[in-house]
């Protein structure tokens, strides 16, 4: 009976301990998720900061870089600049091409006549001198003998009636003739000599025909066109053939647009051609086309070249280097320039307080990403390479670290 209540008592106690654990277990639970839900908190603090900073860096990036974001908040637009500087450009403008004629002559006969002869073919090298065209002269001859008879009589009529007015006068003047007969044989004289005028100018140009019916080259040159064959009939003012000038010859090389602005006339050039390989040929720019081709976007430089030696013939092809220098000139980059193809070029220029404003300029030679600057800037002034085309007059600007590269 004694130990009955000891023995009640112990799952009491258990229970009690059993309540006690529980609630430990929850008091430590409590106390581990407190810590979580702080570090969570500092975790995202940390990235708010993180990525407010980032935020920033951004901002401050563009503010830095663009010009616009720049402007927005009052601060200086960031530019890069180059000073100009005298420097000699050198340029080659490249361009192919064939040759041609210098000159086109048109012969034309002036005579209507049989052709017998026409010992030349269209590519043939002509001298000065050289036969071209033979026509038939046997009517010519047969003219200018008749012609000849025809001045010889009417030389001896007008003998003979100044005779006649001479001996009519004589006997005016002793009362012996009628003034009637004096008149006559006048009339008779004055006959005689508009026959020997008619005369005289049919064996003239009966002579002249007999010149024409041989054709000589003019010049020293290549036969371009033959528009006549033996036994044709050919007719005053008929063009019987086409002779091209070859002692000067002209290379027509097609350059591209955007280098009309740097060919000029005079300018030296260096041709080569694949029939010479081993040769270079110089020359100088003797016309320039201003019209463009609408398909190939070029246009035709004329460049002379002496020929003498008559190697180069007409339809040759090949490759002109025309070359174009500029010293001690002032230069600024390519990039700088505003507007380069048009008539208001211009260039923003940094002066010592920062500030950029622009100014009109004119262009020479482009050569190697810089061009020639002939008024508008001086040495040493600063332009504007990069973020010119956002700025505006009298804008306050800063400088980046790329700036001035190469000084």
């Amino acid at each position: 009976m004694k130990e009955s209540p000891n023995l009640s008592a112990r799952p009491i106690v258990q229970s009690v301990q059993n309540l006690d654990g529980d609630g430990l277990s929850t008091r430590r639970r409590e106390s581990a998720v407190a810590p979580a839900k702080r570090s969570h908190w500092i975790v995202f603090l940390i990235i708010c900061g993180l990525l407010g900073l980032l935020v920033f860096k951004t901002v401050l990036h563009l503010i830095q870089t663009d010009t616009k974001k720049a402007r927005i908040v009052n601060a200086p637009s960031p530019v890069e600049t180059a000073p100009v500087r005298k420097q000699t450009l050198e340029e080659v403008i490249g361009g192919s091409g064939t040759v041609q004629q210098f000159n086109t002559v048109q012969l034309t006969t002036q005579i209507t006549a049989r052709v017998l002869e026409v010992p030349v073919w269209i590519g043939d090298i002509v001298k000065k001198g050289d036969l071209l065209v033979r026509w038939d002269d046997r009517l010519i001859q047969a003219s200018l003998e008749a012609n000849r008879q025809y001045v010889q009589t009417s030389n001896v009529k007008i003998k003979n009636e100044t005779r006649q007015v001479e001996r009519y006068t004589a006997l005016a003047k002793q009362n012996m003739g009628t003034p009637l007969d004096l008149e006559k044989a006048q009339i008779a004289l004055a006959d005689a000599q508009e026959e020997l005028a008619k005369a005289t100018m049919g064996l003239r140009e009966a002579e002249i025909a007999l010149e024409r019916v041989r054709m000589k080259s003019p010049i020293d040159g290549v036969v371009l066109e033959r528009l006549v064959n033996p036994d044709e009939i050919t007719h005053n003012d008929q063009i019987v053939m086409k002779l091209g000038a070859i002692d000067t010859v002209l290379m027509a090389a097609k350059v591209t647009e955007e280098k009309i602005h740097s060919v000029q006339l005079g300018l030296p050039a260096e041709i080569t051609f694949p029939a010479f390989p081993a040769e270079t040929f110089q020359g100088n720019i003797f016309k320039i086309d201003p019209n463009t081709d609408p398909v190939t976007r070029t246009f035709t430089v004329y460049i002379q070249i002496n020929n003498r030696d008559h190697r180069l013939k007409p339809g040759l092809s090949g490759f002109a280097h025309i070359h174009r220098a500029a010293k001690d000139v002032n230069a600024v980059p390519s990039v700088a320039i505003v507007n380069p193809s048009g008539d208001q070029a211009s260039v923003y220029v940094v002066d010592r307080s920062g500030h950029a404003t622009p100014r009109k300029v004119t262009l020479g030679i482009v050569a190697n990403a810089m061009t020639e600057v002939t008024s508008g800037v001086n040495e040493g002034e600063k332009v504007v390479t990069v973020g010119q085309l956002y700025l505006k007059d009298n804008d306050k600007v800063r400088s980046t670290s790329k700036s001035d590269i190469g000084k």
